[in-house]
């Protein structure tokens, strides 16, 4: 089981990776993320428990309707667009005794 802060704070890295997703330009990730930033600090010493639960589903709504379909992966990352480029050969391509053309040395 998570505590508040934990969940708040998984909450807001997915909300702000959200955000990057949809972000056309660095200066416009950090001004809405500057946005959403400044609207959980405005919320950080609520002590009423039912306004701090509105405050995470309102988050929780945000994360689910601003969910990228497409999100963006780092390119040295697990399927980025750099994944697997410079991977090692196959075997029999190494293998100096495996010669495809063997048949067509002239000895």
């Amino acid at each position: 089981m998570l505590s508040h802060s934990q969940k708040v704070v998984r909450l807001y890295r997915k909300a702000i990776k959200s955000i990057r997703d949809y972000s056309e330009d660095y200066d416009m990730f950090l001004a809405n993320a500057g946005d959403l930033r400044a609207a959980l600090k405005a919320g950080k010493n609520e002590t009423n428990p039912f306004h701090i639960q509105q405050m995470v589903k309102q988050l929780e709504n945000f994360n689910s309707y601003w969910e990228h379909p497409d999100p963006y992966i780092p390119c040295d990352g697990i399927n980025g667009t750099k994944w697997q480029r410079n991977t090692a050969p196959a075997s029999y391509v190494v293998d100096p005794t495996n010669h495809l053309l063997e048949g067509f040395r002239k000895d």
